[in-house]
Parts: C-alpha cells; sequence; structure tokens
C-alpha cells in the first residue's frame, strides 16, 4: 500500500513536472516558430547566438543555487526562510552582474562573431536574465518543498501571458526583437502575483553562512553547468566563427527541434534528482541504485518514441515549421537524436553525483567531454560544414557517457546496466501479473 502510494506520488509530480516544463518550452516553441516565419534566417542565425550566450550565462546562475538549495530545504527545513532570502541574494546579484558584463562586452561580442546586430540585444541582456532568473527561483522553491503542482500552474500562467502578449504584438505589426525581449519579461509578472497571493513562501534576511554553503557547493555545480552548456553550444559558438548566420539557423533549427523531444530529461531531472538525495541520505546506496535504474528506464521509455517521431517524419516535420529553406537540416535532426538515446544514461549519471555529494567528479567528466567536443567540431566543421557538427556533437555524447557509466563504480557501488536491467525485469513481472 505505501508502495502504492510512493508510485502514485512519484507519478503525479512528474505529470506536473511535465507538464509545467512544456508550457515553458511551449512558449519557447511557438516563439520559434514566429521567428522561422517571420524573420529571414540571417535573423534567426543572430537570434540562435544571441540566446546560446543567455543561455549560457543563465545556466551559472542556475547551477550555483538550484541544486544546493534543493539539497539545504530538504535536509535543513528549519531555516527555509533565510535559505529561502540567501539564494534569492546569490540569484539576483548574478543577474546583475551578468547583465552588466554583457552591457559592456556587447561590441566585443559582436566583432567577434561579424554581426552588429548583436550589440543592440547584448545590451537588453538584463531583460531575459531577470525573466528566467525570477521563474526559474520559484520553480527551484516549489521543487524543494514537493509543489509540483504549484510548479505547473506558475509556467501555465507565464505561457499563456507570454502568448497573449505576443499575438498582439504581431497582430499590430510591432513584431521584433525588442518586442520578444520585452514579452518574455513581461509573461513573469503574473506568475510572481499568483505565488505571492495564494501560496507565498517565508522569505528572511540572508545569512552569510547559508551563502558561503550554498556557493560552496554550487562552485562545481555552476561549473558542470557552464561546461554542460558549452558542450551543448560549442557548436553552434564554433559554425558561428567557422561558417555563417545562415548555416547556423538551419543548425538552430536541428537543435530545437532535439530540444523538445529531450524534454523528459529536463523535466523529470527536477522530479529524480531530490528523490536520488533523499533515498541516499536516508537509505544508503542499496535504495539509490534501485532509483539509478528506475529513472535511466523511465526517461528512455519516454525518449525512444519521440526519436523515432523525428527521424521518420522529420522532413514534413520541418515543411510544417518552417519552409524549404529549412529542409538541409533533415539529415542533421537524424544525427543529433541519436545522442539523445544516450542522454538519459548522462543525466542520471551527473545527478546520482551531485546527489551523493561528489559534484567535482561530473564537473572533470564534463570538462573532458568539452575538450573531445571542441576539438572534433574544429576538425570536422572545416571538411563538412553543419554535418560536421552535428557527427562531432553526437560521438562526444557517446564517449563522454559510456566513460561515465564505467567510473561511476569508483565513488558508488552501482552497474548502471544491471542496474537498469533489474528495474526493466521488475517492471516486466509487474506488468504480467
Amino acid at each position: 500500500m505505501i508502495k502504492s502510494l510512493k508510485n502514485s506520488a512519484m507519478f503525479s509530480n512528474s505529470l506536473y513536472s511535465i507538464t509545467g516544463q512544456a508550457s515553458f518550452l511551449v512558449s519557447n516553441f511557438l516563439l520559434f516558430i514566429v521567428l522561422l516565419k517571420e524573420f529571414p534566417q540571417e535573423a534567426v542565425g543572430v537570434w540562435a547566438l544571441f540566446i546560446t550566450v543567455i543561455s549560457i550565462v543563465d545556466s551559472m546562475r542556475q547551477g550555483l543555487i538550484q541544486n544546493g538549495l534543493t539539497r539545504l530545504l530538504i535536509q535543513k527545513a528549519d531555516e527555509e526562510a533565510q535559505q529561502a532570502g540567501s539564494g534569492l541574494t546569490i540569484n539576483f546579484s548574478v543577474i546583475i552582474l551578468s547583465a552588466i558584463l554583457l552591457y559592456f562586452g556587447a561590441g566585443l561580442l559582436a566583432n567577434l562573431w561579424e554581426a552588429p546586430a548583436l550589440i543592440e540585444l547584448f545590451k537588453q541582456s538584463w531583460k531575459p536574465l531577470v525573466s528566467l532568473g525570477t521563474i526559474q527561483m520559484m520553480n527551484i522553491l516549489c521543487f524543494a518543498k514537493n509543489k509540483f503542482k504549484l510548479y505547473a500552474r506558475l509556467n501555465l500562467i507565464y505561457m499563456v501571458t507570454f502568448l497573449t502578449i505576443m499575438v498582439t504584438v504581431w497582430y499590430t505589426g510591432n513584431l521584433s526583437f525588442n518586442a520578444i525581449l520585452n514579452g518574455q519579461l513581461l509573461a513573469v509578472i503574473p506568475s510572481v502575483t499568483y505565488m505571492h497571493v495564494k501560496h507565498p513562501i517565508a522569505i528572511a534576511m540572508p545569512k552569510m553562512a547559508i551563502i558561503k554553503e550554498l556557493l560552496g557547493f554550487g562552485k562545481y555545480i555552476a561549473g558542470t553547468n557552464l561546461l554542460s552548456l558549452l558542450f551543448n553550444k560549442a557548436d553552434v559558438l564554433m559554425i558561428a566563427y567557422f561558417l555563417d548566420p545562415i548555416s547556423l539557423a538551419l543548425f538552430h533549427f536541428a537543435s530545437r527541434i532535439i530540444q523538445y523531444i529531450e524534454l523528459p530529461l529536463t523535466a523529470l531531472s527536477q522530479v529524480i534528482y531530490p528523490r536520488l538525495a533523499a533515498s541516499y541520505h536516508a537509505n544508503g546506496v542499496s535504495q539509490l541504485k534501485k532509483e539509478y535504474g528506475r529513472s535511466i528506464l523511465t526517461l528512455l521509455a519516454l525518449i525512444i518514441p519521440g526519436v523515432m517521431v523525428i527521424d521518420i517524419f522529420n522532413t514534413s516535420i520541418i515543411n510544417i515549421l518552417s519552409s524549404e529553406d529549412y529542409l538541409s537540416s533533415s539529415q542533421l535532426i537524424i544525427i543529433l537524436s541519436i545522442g539523445c538515446l544516450f542522454k538519459p544514461w548522462g543525466r542520471v549519471f551527473g545527478l546520482t553525483l551531485d546527489a551523493i555529494g561528489k559534484p567535482k567528479v561530473n564537473f572533470q567528466m564534463l570538462a573532458f567531454s568539452l575538450l573531445v567536443n571542441i576539438a572534433m567540431n574544429a576538425w570536422l566543421i572545416p571538411q563538412y560544414g553543419v554535418t560536421g557538427a552535428a557527427i562531432a556533437t553526437t560521438s562526444s555524447i557517446i564517449i563522454t557517457i559510456l566513460l561515465g557509466q564505467i567510473r561511476i563504480k569508483k565513488y558508488v557501488d552501482i552497474s548502471p546496466l544491471s542496474e537498469v536491467f533489474n528495474s526493466f525485469k521488475i517492471k516486466t513481472l509487474i506488468a504480467t501479473k
């Protein structure tokens, strides 16, 4: 009975997590379609480069607080208000510093990639940084307190507000990059208001001891997030350097399609990490092993159908979402989709290392992976163009994840293949009964 209730709770949390993540991604997905339909390919390439830099900066901010704050709220619930205040202090301090650096570095970055349009975009970088930082901070507090239903509601409110603003802007003929950035910023306000009125979370003055603890734990995760984003975006940055904005637009289209197929990885990671951390904290390695296998199996079951769909129907998907100008992305989608089948293993590997207090090891593995990725992109892009970038990225993913599954045995008694097989066997027996 207890096990049934736990499984039911996990299913509900997973469903709310996917709903919340899907809501946020749907708003971005529809924006993506608008960009493809209303802006020339060169402009789409410039936007892709801007969003890549924003994603890298934002991932560092998120890494400094997300897992560390979640961990503290689980282990020391009596200091919740001070922990929330300390997390908010770090969150917005990083946003302010990042916005200042991007504002004054706008010209340098624009010259590096020979894209003058980036100057004005980078000067407004504070808008997406505040928008992302605010909604994600609310999400962290929801996850740590198991308020997944609230998380879903907040993101649904954001989606509806943002889409309403975008439809209004498009209908009035005022669609521009500036209007998009303003829309992202304004869309956060109703979500913040709803949380403050309906589900207020206690916030107290920050404590220096908690800030130091969060930064001490989060520095490796921030570094890991940075390396992870650089790994995922190295191809974009190097295509921008070696090729042109149109090539970048083609690759951006393919990588965006892959991002939506990987939605379960992002959404369920927010459910999986607290479960891994709690199981290890309460029951040690024995329960952690079961969670490890179950988590990989769940992610594989959710991601394989999506990979099959985009591999079979990728040309139709391209025609529906954009135009014949993007048909060259078809081959890129197929190559990149191969890496999707390995990512569940890598994602659970990284979350497990964080859960057992070994974020430094995860950081080291990603540093190695990034070096492999950069070397392969530098070798293959000049020879094979955007196809070379796709091959380099997929190959790097496979190599790193296979090495990670071997290395994890050094830190915790887990055999990944055995744990996944055992979980599959248990689920099969339950299903046959």
